[in-house]
């Protein structure tokens, strides 16, 4: 029998991915955690996506749809949050999905070890069936953090794999409490970067798995297609993580270096798109930087 208190809240923000949503949406219904509501939020899509959400509505009963005007990512992500009723919350991108044990995995992982977050690393799809695996073969391994040891090791990891699991809300199962007080900033396409670093804080311990059971698609149209750099990792967003971290007495030298990284790539993105303004402007603060460091 299943207890409705470890039932998981899938939330998924749907826009115009008709080509993957069926592969998405059966991904999750075919878990073997069985205990889950998928909530299907369709962010007005002009293409069949609402018509496939209903679908599987039709279908299964633990599939939840909900239907907006066209508001973006953020709005629809936090709607759903607003009406999840599970215990325990995940993301999971439109155009992506996660192989059958991905769910168990997480859930098993956050229960064993007394965590708050659990969290999964990925395979790029990259179309054509080619899935780019970055790890070899390995018994797969859990890492316990605290918080202030998960921000240091993410912060000096240089693996640009382990900074987008860092970064993106998908990927990991939440306990719901983690989530209280946080909402993803409605005046952005890319609002991962906005707000999961502050769950981290939320927690006493976080699990990492070096399993690959999310398999993130190399979309040009959906979700993960962002046009530079600065799309990808916002600026503001790290200045007021930073900022945050600097108060909490985290490692200034390890956030000073973050942000010139930052910066660099940032100021590059800016030339290339044809920026000027924005170049200008960061081109200043690091000449700053250079001016008054010690």
């Amino acid at each position: 029998m299943m207890k409705k208190e470890d039932q998981i809240s899938v939330i998924v923000s749907v826009y115009n991915t008709e080509q993957y949503l069926a592969q998405c949406i059966q991904s999750i219904l075919k878990q073997t955690y069985q205990n889950l509501e998928l909530i299907l939020v369709d962010d007005g899509s002009t293409d069949r996506s609402l018509a496939i959400c209903t679908h599987y509505q039709e279908l299964d009963s633990r599939v939840r749809v909900f239907h907006q005007s066209n508001q973006g990512v953020s709005k629809a992500r936090n709607y759903g949050m607003d009406v999840a009723a599970g215990n325990f919350i995940t993301f999971v991108d439109s155009d992506d999905y996660v192989m059958p044990n991905y769910l168990e995995e997480l859930f098993e992982a956050l229960k064993s070890t007394g965590s708050q977050i659990a969290i999964s690393d990925f395979q790029y799809y990259k179309g054509n069936g080619h899935l780019l695996v970055h790890m070899p073969e390995h018994k797969v391994s859990q890492h316990i953090f605290t918080p202030r040891e998960w921000f240091d090791f993410a912060y000096t990891n240089r693996d640009d794999f382990f900074q987008l699991i860092y970064t993106v809300l998908w990927g990991k199962l939440f306990q719901r409490e983690v989530l209280k007080q946080i909402f993803c900033p409605e005046d952005t396409q890319i609002d991962d970067e906005f707000t999961t670093w502050k769950t981290y804080l939320q927690t006493s311990k976080i699990v990492y798995l070096d399993d690959e059971d999310y398999i993130y698609r190399l979309n040009q149209e959906g979700l993960s297609h962002c046009k530079n750099q600065e799309d990808i990792r916002p600026l503001r967003s790290l200045e007021e993580e930073i900022t945050f971290l600097h108060i909490l007495c985290y490692d200034p030298r390890i956030l000073e270096k973050i942000y010139i990284k930052r910066l660099k790539r940032c100021r590059k993105a800016y030339l290339n798109a044809g920026m000027y303004h924005e170049y200008q402007d960061v081109d200043f603060k690091l000449r700053m930087i250079a001016k008054n460091k010690p």
